[in-house]
């Protein structure tokens, strides 16, 4: 048993592989040939794998092999940064050097998937925490909230409770005069204010939670589809209005993609974008365009 082998293939296995990031035969030996380990013959891998396996090293194979168990997963870290990232009097070099250790923990790509969310960088927006007060004492409070979004329109809003889903913070709201409620991803969010105004909320938990279903959770409801949206009006408002409706939403070059549940939740919420956004993908579009004609039916 080479002890160096085994411990680079495990490192390759930690830092390479995740359940959607799998690796070869072929791949992995020219990975391990790459950090000086030369594998004469390859069978020897199969009883390295084995060994790995005694050891509690779950290692799955899916036309390709990966490591299926980490000590944490990415939610995991996530939870763990964001707590740490919101003690005021903790230095930055400590918080750097924890989050380096957290990060050796999952994969190379669950890393970059992290460090996509400004938030979790301390150094990228350091008034993040700021926000995250102002709105908790507002609520506390029963106070109005003076929020700026990153497109830079201005409200006045009346903060009900924050949401976390898919990786993202949520500012559920509604405004003085209404009672329906709406919702904003918080870091779409670029600057808030409490006023002195008192809020009487009067709005009741059920319907806060049938909200949440609707704009969230109804997305994925069964089994998910990623799915990819060009953008034919693209501006920093139709950006804002995607990300708040969309969890998991990822922007490319001429759009975006999601994951999702391909539903009537989804297609109803696609409607009001009307021709600011085209569905790339076909088999989604030809279940889009069924379901505006179930509408069409109904309402003849």
């Amino acid at each position: 048993m080479n002890k160096k082998r085994l411990l680079k293939l495990i490192e390759i296995l930690k830092t390479k592989t995740d359940m959607d990031h799998k690796l070869t035969l072929n791949q992995i030996v020219e990975l391990l040939e790459e950090k000086g380990i030369e594998v004469a013959n390859r069978k020897t891998l199969y009883d390295d794998f084995k060994v790995l396996g005694e050891f509690g090293f779950d290692i799955e194979y899916d036309g390709a092999y990966y490591l299926a168990e980490a000590p944490f997963s990415i939610s995991e870290v996530k939870i763990i940064i964001d707590s740490l990232n919101s003690l005021k009097n903790l230095d930055d070099s400590f918080l750097n050097k924890i989050s380096a250790k957290m990060y050796s923990f999952i994969s190379e790509y669950e890393v970059k998937e992290l460090k996509k969310l400004e938030y979790y960088n301390r150094h990228s927006d350091r008034k993040f925490i700021n926000r995250l007060e102002d709105v908790l004492q507002a609520i506390k409070d029963n106070a109005m909230l003076e929020i700026n979004r990153k497109d830079k329109t201005a409200e006045l809003i009346a903060p009900i409770f924050l949401h976390r889903q898919n990786d993202y913070y949520y500012l559920y709201y509604h405004y003085p005069d209404k009672d329906k409620i709406y919702h904003v991803r918080f870091d779409n969010i670029q600057d808030t204010r409490i006023t002195e105004t008192a809020n009487d909320i009067g709005i009741s938990r059920n319907k806060i939670l049938e909200h949440i279903n609707e704009s969230t959770n109804s997305f994925y409801s069964g089994k998910t589809r990623t799915i990819t949206v060009e953008i034919l009006n693209d501006s920093d408002y139709i950006r804002s209005r995607l990300s708040d409706d969309f969890p998991n939403l990822v922007f490319t070059k001429n759009g975006f993609s999601l994951k999702a549940s391909i539903n009537d939740a989804f297609f109803a919420k696609l409607t009001s974008y009307k021709d600011d956004i085209k569905i790339s993908d076909r088999n989604t579009t030809d279940q889009y365009i069924a379901y505006l004609n179930r509408i069409i039916i109904c309402n003849q």
